[in-house]
């Protein structure tokens, strides 16, 4: 037996515990940047049966393992399932196929030691959020991020967003194209405020 027949099965033993590690890291870094839950605040609501036909929409989303209504806060807790990418654009959609809008959306985020500084985009599964008002802030444990593009926002709350954040990609108040600093390209991100 030669000298790579000997060595062969200890180079791949090594190369299998060195996939499984990375594959442990990057699941548990990927599982930190999970967005866990939602608080949906939805206008228009007037009856039980409004806040049914919203509650069967939302329940329907792949990504949405369990709804909860507030009646009296007109307001909805979403959990999602764990490792499934959310999509707000999705929640706003049920919401208004069920003949409503979304006048609040909080996303809850396990934010474990981020450092953000003003322009910072977060990157959470293919979807980007434009952090606007933090300077210089450490993020820890669970925080609130609202989606303040237009459709996630009140009317009056929207036009009174517009005159505080200043950064150039919000003032359409949609979601738009932002700069990236890492690498100078624009790509489509939500406008959020960490509550």
């Amino acid at each position: 037996m030669g000298l790579f027949e000997k060595a062969a099965p200890q180079f791949y033993w090594s190369m299998k515990k060195i996939i499984i590690c990375f594959m442990l890291v990057t699941s548990s870094l990927l599982g930190r940047s999970q967005i866990s839950g939602a608080t949906l605040q939805a206008s228009g609501l007037t009856c039980a049966l409004c806040a049914k036909s919203i509650f069967t929409n939302l329940s329907s989303l792949p990504f949405v393992e369990n709804v909860d209504t507030d009646l009296n806060a007109s307001s909805f807790l979403i959990s999602f399932k764990k490792g499934q990418q959310i999509n707000p654009d999705l929640l706003k959609k049920k919401v208004e196929d069920a003949g409503f809008s979304v006048s609040n959306l909080l996303l809850d985020f396990n934010a474990d030691n981020l450092t953000v500084n003003p322009d910072v985009l977060l990157n959470i599964g293919d979807i980007y959020y434009h952090l606007v008002n933090n300077k210089g802030k450490v993020l820890n444990g669970w925080v609130k991020l609202q989606v303040i593009d237009k459709g996630y926002v009140g009317i009056k709350e929207n036009k009174k967003l517009l005159t505080s954040v200043k950064q150039a990609c919000y003032q359409t108040a949609d979601v738009a194209d932002c700069p990236n600093p890492e690498t100078s390209k624009s790509i489509p991100s939500f406008h959020v405020l960490v509550k």
